[in-house]
């Protein structure tokens, strides 16, 4: 039926998301005016130029706009459309849009967001830029739930979908506005749900923050009930990235505490997006202990994986809400590192940290500018032989030079690579897809890779990673590790001897290969000659 209808729509040039969802909304809406009229409804029905009259006179263009066909058209499009599931259909459509490319929330934080408000016997609840969590109303038939459901979009076509979707159900109520502004509303809820969109700058000079993720927490926080709670969909960068974004979390953990953090399992939102995401609840009132958790999809449910407490004074003293370092199965190793009394000093501040050039494969040509790429990287040492090269003025490509000393570390991909780079006679420039980090001062390059290689430095590195699958380290959020800053002497101890063990380990497993094959070699050879093996 819902193919049908697409099909229909297609053939007739009503080929846009909204186009499509704008038709199906004046379908059902026209069966709903003729339904009421009783006996009218199989007369009308039945003939295409009643029909057609019927939803210019009932519906009209005001509401959703000129029809654009004829009366065949629309006869042909109620016929097949008038008995279907409006939110189903709702869902398949945005689900197919390939243009617009909306997200949708996988249904289980929603079902968790419910047995919240269940929990704490929350009554009124509401739930932004609600088109996102249309999956989840259809597989949790949320409105059939002792709750008084509020709606909240910014598309028009949504909201007047909802309304036709909700017109005989008295508990849910839709309203138009948008999270990245004040909202005029003089009611309260007891609970909020908010996936806000990722990574848009906001121009407000009336919030704290330019993220539009922390720009509709504060717009949002204002409509919540004393004692209510909000769950928020945050992406990696807005838990443990620093300035801006770390103040606005200390200022919004005072105003609204935090009460639970949870981590999603990873691509849970594919294929929209890959980065790493976490759901944290925020409360207007305080707590006796912060939920910190992972979850994992399980019969495609989020459950429970992992779960511990931390007292609200120690989470407040946070420098940000990196829970995957407190959730480590290893974190009594991480715990020993981060309390141990030897003084840490963080990457920015003995550091320059950038990310390469972006190259193009059509831009790798015979030059005399040589890339270093992450394929130039292995076992912990840089490959000069196997660079590509570019044709390029050197001046325009200056900032991104890698000199000797520097530390290279792979910033994409699946498998973390790092080297300290040896020089060249060459100019070498960086590719997109490394970083480079650029002592100033107190820290060793190899040393520094020594750490970064060990396992609490791997735990370090992949707690700031905003992808799951897929690595993604930026720039920024790096520069917050903390090194151990031992003497001088000591870095330079440390690495001579890791460089003495690994050339004494190289140099066995090199004898061990060539007496391996030396000795299969002469078993091979005994097998023809005197069979005396």
């Amino acid at each position: 039926m819902i193919e049908t209808f697409w099909n229909l729509c297609l053939l007739h040039d009503i080929v846009s998301r909204d186009q499509m969802l704008r038709e199906a909304v004046r379908v059902v809406r026209t069966k709903q005016t003729i339904l009421k009229q009783g006996s009218l409804d199989q007369a009308v029905q039945a003939e295409p130029e009643k029909l057609f009259r019927w939803m210019k006179e009932h519906v009209g263009d005001r509401e959703l706009g000129h029809f654009p066909g004829d009366r065949d058209l629309f006869y042909k499009l109620y016929q097949t459309g008038k008995d279907m599931d409006l939110m189903e259909y709702a869902l398949q459509t945005i689900q197919h849009d390939r243009i617009t490319g909306s997200i949708m929330v996988h249904s289980g934080i929603m079902e968790q967001f419910f047995d919240m408000c269940s929990r704490q016997n929350y009554q009124s609840l509401l739930i932004t830029e609600a088109e996102k969590y249309v999956k989840g109303m259809v597989e949790t038939k949320c409105w059939a739930r002792p709750f008084t459901i509020t709606l909240l979009t910014e598309s028009y076509i949504m909201g007047r979908l909802f309304k036709t979707y909700f017109e005989s159900v008295t508990n849910v109520h839709v309203i138009q506005g948008s999270i990245y502004q004040p909202l005029p509303l003089d009611v309260k809820y007891e609970a909020i749900l908010s996936m806000p969109n990722f990574g848009m700058k906001m121009s407000d000079d009336d919030v704290p923050i330019r993220e539009s993720e922390g720009a509709a927490v504060s717009h949002l926080l204002p409509l919540l009930h004393d004692g209510g709670r909000m769950s928020v969909t945050f992406p990696a960068r807005m838990m443990f990235q620093s300035g801006a974004i770390a103040d606005w979390r200390k200022q919004t953990n005072e105003l609204a505490p935090v009460q639970s953090v949870y981590v999603h399992p990873d691509g849970l939102f594919r294929p929209f997006t890959s980065i790493r995401t976490y759901q944290v609840e925020f409360g207007k009132s305080a707590v006796n202990e912060i939920t910190l958790g992972r979850w994992k999809v399980e019969k495609a449910k989020l459950v429970t994986e992992r779960e511990i407490t931390m007292h609200p004074d120690q989470f407040r003293i946070l420098d940000n809400w990196r829970i995957d370092l407190l959730l480590d199965e290893d974190q009594e190793t991480l715990r020993s590192f981060q309390q141990a009394a030897i003084p840490k000093v963080k990457l920015r501040d003995v550091a320059d940290i950038f990310r390469g050039k972006s190259i193009l494969k059509q831009d790798l040509r015979a030059g005399s500018i040589k890339v270093l790429n992450i394929s130039n990287l292995d076992d912990g040492e840089v490959l000069l032989d196997q660079l590509e090269t570019i044709d390029e003025e050197e001046r325009k490509v200056k900032r991104y030079e890698v000199l000797p000393g520097d530390l290279v570390m792979a910033c994409r991909g699946t498998v973390n690579k790092m080297a300290v780079f040896p020089g060249s006679s060459d100019m070498v420039i960086a590719s997109a897809n490394i970083l480079v980090i650029r002592f100033r001062k107190l820290i060793h390059s190899h040393y520094a890779k020594i750490f970064f290689e060990s396992p609490i430095g791997i735990t370090l590195l992949q707690s700031y990673q905003r992808g799951t699958t897929v690595m993604n380290l930026n720039p920024n959020d790096i520069s917050e590790i903390e090194i151990p800053l031992f003497s001088e002497e000591i870095q330079v101890s440390i690495a001579n001897r890791y460089k003495q063990e690994k050339e004494m380990y190289i140099k066995s497993i090199q004898a061990a290969t060539k007496r391996w094959k030396k000795e299969r070699q002469k078993i091979y050879d005994e097998l023809w000659k005197n069979n005396n093996i």
